[in-house]
């Protein structure tokens, strides 16, 4: 039986950037991967053939990682050039999420932990929540919800993670994917640079040179089962969060 992963990152880098490891062990796991990104305008107007790059960037990346890619300005519109709108949690774009959600009916569904710096980010991971609480009336639901981290100065510092995918086998092609983007907002040397540091230093806290790091939203219920289909396709790279000394519950008792 085929399965999909549906991966929702705000803007046109972040599934590249905060889950592009899982993404592409998933892929070769035979999974089919899709990127959508809810969020994407460019904040500085760029010359056509400019903004024609930026638009193949975007698909490219993607690619790379064996993912296709649906690309969303605010409320669904095509990614024009938006200079000064800010995505918000309305209903218009709660809608558009649910409409993708709708087609493609993912069994797996990563989307960003709601508590982050950037405001988009946490309008999409709302507007992803709210849509998926919805999934339901339209006769489906997917069988696994999982949160991503984004950087240091956004998730990061809020982020507690519950497992770890161990990245090292696939950290190439994930800095090839984020080496593609060279555009305002999106520079792939920094994207890059910022990565491997926090890939590091989840996977020092793994023990494993690089891992991503995740949080679980929605587990198996009913006739879906009780096992986890990531853990359990990707077992070789899975692994809990927490050591003996430091048990990942003692978060609750401080």
């Amino acid at each position: 039986m085929s399965k999909k992963a549906l991966f929702i990152g705000a803007h046109n880098d972040d599934c590249e950037y905060a889950a592009g490891a899982t993404s592409a062990l998933l892929a070769d796991k035979g999974y089919e991967i899709i990127f959508l990104n809810p969020a994407v305008r460019h904040r500085v107007p760029l010359p056509k053939e400019d903004f024609q790059r930026a638009l193949w960037q975007q698909e490219e990346a993607a690619r790379l990682l064996g993912a296709r890619k649906i690309i969303m300005g605010p409320h669904g519109e095509a990614p024009y050039q938006y200079d000064d709108v800010m995505y918000t949690c309305d209903k218009e774009n709660m809608l558009a999420i649910r409409k993708v959600l709708r087609e493609e009916r993912p069994d797996i569904i990563f989307i960003h932990w709601p508590k982050d710096n950037h405001v988009d980010h946490t309008a999409v991971s709302r507007c992803s929540m709210d849509a998926l609480c919805l999934a339901s009336h339209d006769g489906w639901s997917p069988r696994e919800v999982y949160a991503f981290e984004a950087g240091p100065y956004q998730t990061m510092v809020y982020f507690h993670p519950d497992f770890y995918i161990t990245a090292d086998s696939v950290m190439d092609r994930v800095k090839e994917s984020l080496l593609v983007f060279d555009q305002p907002g999106a520079g792939g040397e920094w994207l890059w640079k910022e990565k491997e540091v926090c890939a590091a230093f989840r996977g020092h806290t793994a023990g494993v040179r690089y891992a991503e790091a995740f949080k679980i939203l929605k587990f198996p219920v009913g006739d879906q089962g009780s096992e986890l289909w990531l853990r359990r396709d990707l077992e070789k790279y899975f692994s809990w969060a927490g050591f003996n000394a430091y048990p990942w519950g003692r978060q609750y008792f401080l």
